[in-house]
């Protein structure tokens, strides 16, 4: 019989997880087969006497086959018993592949032993190094979090005002909780002032969730610019989220242009014009990122912002998912 269950990881706030329960029997289903080809991760929980159910080692099997053809994330977990005894069939695992060599084909059991082997081999855990069972199953669940695939993530902003700062500790957040994060000086080339770069512009059109840092000095970067404007062209013509943080500034000084953003927008017109299409394109999103729903950052303590922000991607990815 399927059973299913939701469960909260401790610290992956709102991120649904469906495990899949199945109660074991002499055959293995063509639906479980199904159900093992769609998991992204299989986690097997090798007991005393795991290796006694025949629909145990199947299984066993046809994870390890998902594993070579699916890339599938496969974490062992080795309870009262120790990795050893899986590997090198000892003790009960080794009484049991005993047993079988008297019902079964050479062929199957050979197979079967070496799914033990390779499974055995792979990195896990042991119930052996957490003192209470709650321990090990929230360590299980967290790395579960973090191996489910999100959506990518990309961070525009000024990087002399907040990259060593408040964007930096919210990229470090986002990624410990499993999102692909990208800035510009994380694996990216470097992009000028003037100029955005080609692996960055792959980057944003990659990319599910924009969160743009709105800082004092951001409109005076013409590479910020273009990255504002073409992830709002992505809103538009695909299924994008942008997400604006005022961060120590009012939203109507970048909704109208005014202070720093006066002064920026200035600059740019005594460079490129006052009517050329570039400064007119830039003005037009700021104005339109300024209207969008975000994060107006007047917290004493940037922590409390940058959680939330944080609670609200993980919200979005589930909803999403």
């Amino acid at each position: 019989m399927k059973q299913k269950m939701k469960l909260k990881a401790v610290n992956a706030k709102e991120q649904e997880i469906e495990f899949i329960l199945w109660d074991s029997g002499d055959h293995i289903s063509s639906t479980l087969f199904n159900a093992l080809e769609e998991s992204r991760i299989s986690v097997v929980v090798f007991s005393e006497e795991f290796a006694l159910s025949t629909w145990c080692l199947e299984e066993l099997d046809k994870i390890l086959e998902c594993r070579k053809m699916k890339n599938q994330i496969v974490l062992p977990i080795f309870y009262n018993v120790d990795p050893s005894d899986v590997r090198k069939e000892k003790r009960a695992f080794g009484d049991a592949m005993a047993r079988h060599e008297k019902r079964f084909p050479r062929e199957k059991v050979q197979k079967w032993r070496s799914a033990l082997h390779e499974v055995a081999n792979i990195s896990g855990w042991s119930f052996d190094s957490c003192k209470y069972e709650y321990e090990l199953i929230q360590k299980v669940v967290e790395d579960v979090t973090y191996r489910l695939p999100r959506y990518n993530v990309y961070l525009s902003f000024r990087e002399k005002d907040t990259g060593y700062s408040f964007t930096g500790f919210l990229y470090d957040t986002l990624h410990r909780q499993g999102f692909r994060t990208i800035m510009k000086d994380k694996g990216f080339e470097s992009a000028d002032e003037d100029r955005i770069s080609e692996s960055l512009v792959t980057a944003i059109e990659n990319s599910r969730l924009s969160i743009v840092v709105l800082s004092e000095n951001y409109a005076y970067s013409s590479s910020c610019l273009d990255e504002l404007a073409m992830i709002l062209d992505r809103v538009k013509d695909q299924n994008h989220m942008v997400w604006p943080i005022f961060y120590k500034l009012e939203p109507s000084e970048v909704r109208h242009q005014r202070n720093s953003y006066d002064k920026a927008m200035t600059e740019h017109e005594n460079k490129f014009g006052k009517d050329s299409e570039k400064v007119q394109k830039w003005r037009s999103a700021l104005f339109e990122v300024a209207n969008l729903k975000g994060w107006h950052l007047k917290s004493r303590y940037e922590y409390e912002a940058i959680e939330k922000i944080v609670n609200a991607a993980i919200k979005f990815c589930s909803s999403a998912n």
